[in-house]
């Protein structure tokens, strides 16, 4: 069979690999945007997506792409003008610089080194400074470098200094601990395609109370109807009886789909799915480093769902290549400072089992013997199924 008529497997940090059961739930025959039907299960999805966020929050499904559900928070919380601070230690934080910068936000950009964190006391040294600062935000999960950022400290310091806290979840929901209300967030971004393994294309939204309660009383509007949440707050005091609490028609496939995938992922237990992310992502690093090559992220701060690995010189491209042509796996190249010097491997939601991380380990041993890379053939797979069965 021609390579390119087969599916490639998705060892790339989202979208992932979708279950059966999900991709059962998207074939039904459509459902309308509207009516006592579908307004029970979109119902029912938000409650479900509430459980995965550990809020008792305000949940909305965003239907777009993460990125702009972020920007649908900035706009809403930081007029033009204004002081926030955003956490850059990424490609994806550095995004989020982007947006703020483009909605005419005064970003103060906290750096750190791309596989480094940066340091919660810089965050409050500055603010000592800045005392005119509305908001921090801060990506989760940083799938540039495979950094988990420590949000619950963060935080800390959101509620200590009354800013608003956004936090970009949308690779870590459904795999990491995410505790929305007590981790004082304000408005939380995950994502329906990464590690909740459903299709990609909507992203569920935590919104806190006082987000509404600010946008009620504030005397600015966004520059984008779409994005203004009392646009959305005054369709779902409206229209939320009648099945349609949003402004738009919303993709009810996606939604569905999504349905099913919170569904698994409750019925795992939140905890068992974290530990089974942890473990994974735990073994796959020992596998890495039995081929002598280096992680990105530091072991204290290394992600559950994806591994940034320094490539060995000139051999990024070859590397991705080869395991797409020769073993049909699909990783990821670098990005941002790593682009050309690294490689990302996703371990995520139904990819977070050993079947698909023993094929893509045994793989990339021969795909680096290939290329004149000295490694053991059987050490990175003893080491990764040893630890597996501690």
């Amino acid at each position: 069979m021609n390579r390119c008529t087969r599916k490639p497997i998705l060892m790339i940090p989202g979208p992932t690999e979708v279950p059966y059961e999900v991709l059962a739930s998207v074939s039904m025959p459509v459902y309308p945007h509207y009516g006592k039907e579908w307004g029970e299960i979109y119902e029912e999805t938000t409650k479900l997506a509430a459980e995965v966020f550990n809020t008792s929050g305000e949940v909305i499904i965003f239907p777009g792409p993460g990125s702009a559900a972020l920007e649908m928070g900035i706009a809403n919380l930081i007029a033009p003008g204004e002081k926030i601070i955003v956490i850059s230690n990424g490609f994806f934080g550095e995004r989020i610089e982007e947006m703020a910068l483009h909605l005419g936000c005064r970003v103060i950009s906290l750096k750190a080194e791309y596989g480094k964190v940066v340091e919660p006391r810089y965050v409050e040294d500055v603010l000592k400074t800045h005392k005119d600062v509305k908001g921090l935000a801060v990506v989760h999960n940083e799938t540039s470098t495979g950094v988990s950022n420590p949000i619950m400290v963060y935080g800390r310091i959101a509620k200590e200094n009354n800013l608003f806290y956004i936090v970009d979840a949308i690779s870590s929901y459904g795999a990491v601990e995410l505790r929305v209300d007590d981790w004082n967030i304000d408005y939380c971004v995950g994502y329906a395609g990464k590690a909740l393994s459903s299709v990609p294309g909507i992203a569920p939204v935590a919104i806190s109370y006082e987000v509404f309660r600010f946008v009620e009383d504030r005397v600015w509007k966004p520059s984008s109807w779409f994005l203004d949440l009392s646009v959305w707050k005054t369709y779902m005091d409206k229209w939320r009886p009648i099945g349609h609490p949003y402004p738009s028609t919303v993709p009810t496939h996606s939604i569905v789909g999504l349905r099913e995938a919170l569904k698994i992922a409750l019925n795992e237990g939140l905890e068992n799915r974290y530990e089974r992310h942890r473990r994974i992502a735990a073994a796959f690093r020992e596998a890495i480093r039995a081929m002598d090559l280096e992680i990105v992220a530091p072991e204290e701060y290394a992600s559950p769902t994806v591994t940034a690995v320094r490539s060995p010189e000139g051999l990024c491209n070859k590397i991705v290549r080869g395991l797409l042509e020769k073993f049909n796996i699909m990783i990821s190249g670098g990005l941002g400072q790593l682009e050309g010097k690294s490689f990302r491997i996703g371990h995520m939601g139904l990819t977070a089992t050993p079947p698909y991380i023993l094929y893509t380990i045994s793989a990339l041993t021969r795909i680096l013997i290939s290329l004149g890379v000295k490694v053991d053939e059987y050490k990175p797979l003893e080491k990764l199924y040893n630890y597996i069965q501690k």
